[in-house]
């Protein structure tokens, strides 16, 4: 066995030159040979993120970084309510809701005696319903004694500018200032409407 001057051994009688590098064996001269480079070793994939240290792994070297994750999609919004077209405008609820549309505010009811003392109600053009329940114009939540739909009305008659007390289509009466209502009665500033113990 001869040595190559890169220091592989090998047999003489089989190879005529060093089968790794192709040099001739090593002389002991102190002369330089030419020879070409050899090929980089092959790379083995790159390790997955996160995972431990092994064949894939470079040392010395700091891991690939994963691609950067796309942003979150913004969070589902509603339909965004249109605003009113001026300060004194609401948008109606109850029996006569009108979709998407905004009214003024004609007047106001405010409970003076019941569960709901001090609580207000807005009143819009034309009936305004009066019950317990959430489908009506005005929702008297408290009182029990008040039918849960259409137990009277408020009417705004536009043309007139004038309101009016109406009895309802419940069983439960309504009174105007002490007396009852039988038909549209006209209200004026500071009546007084009675629905059940409100």
């Amino acid at each position: 066995m001869i040595r190559c001057p890169e220091g592989h051994f090998y047999d003489p009688g089989k190879h005529p030159a060093c089968p790794w590098c192709a040099l001739p064996p090593d002389t002991g001269a102190m002369q330089q040979k030419t020879r070409p480079a050899p090929p980089p070793p092959p790379m083995s994939p790159p390790p997955i993120p996160g995972s431990p240290p092994g064949p894939g792994a470079y040392a010395g070297q700091p891991l690939p970084q994963p691609p950067p994750l796309p942003p979150p999609p913004p969070p589902a919004m509603g339909p965004v309510p249109a605003p009113p077209p001026h300060p004194g405008a609401t948008v109606r609820v109850g029996a006569g809701a009108k979709v998407g549309k905004t009214e003024p505010v004609v007047g106001w009811l405010v409970c003076l005696e019941g569960p709901d003392k001090g609580k207000d109600f807005r009143l819009h053009n034309e009936k305004n319903y009066i019950g317990r329940a959430p489908m009506n114009d005005v929702v008297i939540e408290g009182d029990q004694t008040v039918s849960r739909e259409r137990h009277g009305v408020v009417v705004f008659d536009p043309k007139k500018q004038v309101f009016w007390a109406l009895p309802g289509d419940a069983s439960g009466l309504v009174y105007l200032n002490g007396e009852i209502v039988n038909a549209p009665t006209q209200i004026k500033g500071d009546d007084v409407i009675e629905i059940g113990k409100t």
